[in-house]
This record gives structure tokens, sequence and C-alpha cells, in this order.
């Protein structure tokens, strides 16, 4: 064994991770895996020919204000990310035919996925060396992304909720460390 990795192993051991900081990164890790899989479903609903054309523009504007609210989050921690993938430019107009609407829907929720949620977590997932008030409050703010989203999401799919009203009640649910 080199010296190097002798120090490596050393200071991997001269941390011990508390159990709320484990308890806490297994609930938001869940809360994610929980998140995607509400937004396999969410995907389907679009895809629904049965899905009306208000539903999926619904759809676009409550993706739009999920991607919206984590790149203020982003934002306001000036976070840079690198090599950003520009958010695709699509439109919920009443005028487009239930299928470009879709396609829209679509896009938007791909980028979301791929992209916006990426960034989030890269940005603020804390590695387990962080301070646990740190983490917590990092924890928090993740979870209260997710679970606003998923608020959306199910008011959307369940509610026929139209996504356009905006007032603070609503926007008020975010964490902020």
């Amino acid at each position: 064994m080199s010296q190097s990795s002798s120090l490596k192993s050393d200071a991997a051991s001269a941390f011990t991770i508390l159990p709320e900081f484990a308890a806490a990164k297994a609930a938001t890790m869940e809360l994610n895996q929980s998140f995607k899989t509400k937004l396999v479903s969410f995907r389907s609903f679009i895809r629904k020919t049965t899905t009306s054309k208000d539903e999926v523009r619904a759809s676009i504007r409550c993706i739009g204000r999920c991607i919206d609210n984590m790149e203020i989050s982003l934002n306001d921690y000036e976070v840079i990310v690198e090599d950003k993938v520009d958010r695709p430019e699509v439109s919920s107009s009443e005028d487009l035919s239930h299928d470009q609407l879709r396609s829209n829907a679509t896009l938007l929720l791909k980028y979301f996925r791929n992209r916006t949620l990426e960034y989030f977590f890269a940005a603020f997932f804390p590695p387990d060396i962080t301070h646990v008030d740190d983490a917590m409050a990092q924890f928090g703010l993740i979870r209260s992304h997710l679970e606003n989203c998923e608020s959306l999401i199910y008011k959307v799919m369940m509610e026929a909720y139209d996504c356009i009203a905006s007032s603070e009640d609503e926007d008020s649910g975010y964490i902020f460390f």
C-alpha cells in the first residue's frame, strides 16, 4: 500500500456519518426516486390520447414552473452550471395541434428530468463530509422543490389544475437555506 493510499484510508476513517445525516440522505434519495417514478406517470398522462389539449397545455406550464423555480434557486445561490444545455423553447398556445402540444410537453419534461434535476442535484446534494446543519438545510431545499413539483403534477393530473395562477401562497412552500 502506498503512502498516498494509506493517507486516504486514514482520512476516510476519520469521518463518521451521523445517523441524522444518513437518514436525511436516504429519505432524500428515496423521495427523488419516487419523484422520478411520478415523472414517468406524468409522461404517460401527457401521451394519452384521452388527455385533453387544456391538460397538456397545463402540463407544459407546470413543468415550466418547476424548471423556473429550480433555476431561481440555482441563481439565488450563484451556482454556475458548466456546459449547461439551454432550455428548449416550447409553446403552450391553444392554436397548436394536440400532437404538437404533446410533443412540446414531452420535450420539456425530458429536459426537466435529464437536465434541470441533474443540475439541481449536482449543485445542492451535500457530500458526506458536509457539516450536518448545512447538509440538513440542503436536503430541505431539495425536498421542498421536489414536493412542490410533485404537488403541481398531481394537481394537473388529478384535479385539472391549469397551472396559471401564480400567487405568493403557492410559491411560499419553498425552503431556502
